[in-house]
């Protein structure tokens, strides 16, 4: 009997720590919900954004869209959404691809719409625009032989991410173009599984015209978000439940949570309590929120994950060290033939890359930042975003992300064409 008491304890424990963090995350996933169709954005955007898929908001804003599939060594589907060039006989030397972060999805860099998100601003300059939606999200859940039923289909983490998908995607597109390298544009996640490859698979490095590493999540120890703080604190015991349950998919897409943001956070409060949690965990910037589009985002994110990839993350947020992921010592001995996780080698990363961070982003602190930097072999151009209280979403809503962010981008770009075109006259 005590035994089974103090199994139903644990459970009842663990559970309310789940029950509180799938509360925390309805309410900072559901940030900004409409209420009234009177309200006005300063993007041109409108509420039906929030219910589209990927293609059919390219297609809404008058792009042409092509989709494509790309399988990874290890049997994932991975879904790529194209932007075909608009002036082909003007073609630029590189095609570009843009990965999205943790939980997130490709609607991510069209959320801000026409005229400000990236990917629109590259395909109006002409640009071959791809954009990946990685293993496991909702757009990425097919496999050659796998059901996402099946938990097997789960076992993964972004080193997957990493190792297999970018190298299919990176392929699949250079074969596609005919070209003989990319650009290449990550956020958050984007960046981590980007500096996975370049580590591990050290030759797709020379497949990489440069790469544009938006707040980069490697080095991660200095977290100020009390949110995030707060779940790696629980993580070993999230995952003991999800473990317990059989669960290894973790926030999948739902029209659930958009529902649930129009109930409980009106459009009309721009302090309402989902925008308190949401800056929480990204960082305060209340003078750059554009309240519908980040009601948008919410019919777009969470777009899914694996339970290994969130706690893969937690991992290296506590070791202080980006490495592979960790099974515990004996499985870690069997898998590694060490206890302890491999590191990633980041000396092997030859990449020419651009850094942008900002002083205010609460899950990648600055600070990290920079010493990222410092590790790579071949010093990286840093960009420090020109507004203190620019956070870790900004990079992708913001209404001045064009303007610190995009718009440096667009310029570094035309002088790599340029230069491209010389070494090829």
């Amino acid at each position: 009997m005590t035994v089974g008491l103090e199994r139903s304890s644990c459970g009842l424990s663990v559970i309310a720590v789940y029950l509180s963090i799938v509360f925390l995350f309805s309410l900072a996933e559901a940030r900004t919900p409409a209420i009234s169709n009177n309200v006005s954005s300063y993007f041109a955007i409108d509420l039906e954004d929030g219910t589209m898929t990927t293609p059919q908001l390219i297609k809404k804003y008058g792009y042409q869209v092509e989709n494509h599939e790309a399988t990874s060594a290890d049997g994932y589907i991975i879904s790529l959404t194209r932007i075909p060039p608009s002036k082909p006989k003007h073609r630029h030397p590189y095609p570009i691809l843009l990965v999205h972060g943790l939980l997130g999805s490709s609607g991510d860099y069209l959320v801000i719409g026409p005229n400000n998100s990236i990917a629109y601003l590259l395909a109006d300059r002409g640009y071959d625009v791809w954009l990946a939606d990685m293993r496991g999200n909702r757009y990425s859940q097919k496999h050659v032989r796998l059901t996402t039923g099946s938990p097997d289909y789960w076992d993964f983490s972004w080193h997957e991410m990493g190792y297999y998908d970018l190298p299919a995607i990176i392929e699949y597109i250079l074969r596609q173009t005919a070209a003989q390298k990319l650009i290449y544009i990550g956020h958050s996640q984007g960046t981590t599984v980007f500096f996975v490859m370049a580590s591990a698979r050290p030759e797709y490095n020379d497949k990489i015209a440069r790469m544009y590493a938006l707040s980069p999540a490697v080095c991660l120890k200095r977290l100020r978000s009390p949110v995030t703080r707060w779940l790696i604190e629980h993580a070993n015991r999230l995952k003991e439940l999800f473990d317990m349950f059989g669960v290894q998919q973790f926030l999948p897409h739902s029209a659930l949570t958009y529902q649930l943001s129009s109930i409980i956070c009106p459009m009309s409060d721009e302090n309402n309590i989902c925008m308190q949690i949401v800056s929480q965990m990204v960082g305060p910037n209340p003078k750059m929120v554009d309240m519908m589009a980040m009601h948008i985002i919410t019919g777009h994110d969470p777009a899914g994950a694996s339970v290994k990839q969130m706690l893969h993350f937690a991992q290296i947020q506590r070791s202080g060290q980006f490495r592979q992921y960790d099974y515990g010592r004996r499985n870690n001995t069997v898998r590694y033939s060490h206890w302890k996780p491999p590191a990633y080698n980041l000396s092997a990363i030859t990449a020419p890359i651009t850094i942008f961070y900002a002083l205010n982003d609460w899950l990648v602190d600055p600070r990290d930042v920079l010493r990222f930097a410092r590790l790579l072999p071949n010093k990286p151009l840093i960009n420090l975003v020109e507004d203190e209280n620019f956070n870790h979403l900004d990079f992708v809503t913001a209404k001045n992300a064009r303007s610190l962010v995009y718009e440096p981008i667009l310029s570094d770009l035309q002088e790599l064409d340029e230069a491209a075109f010389r070494e090829s006259a």
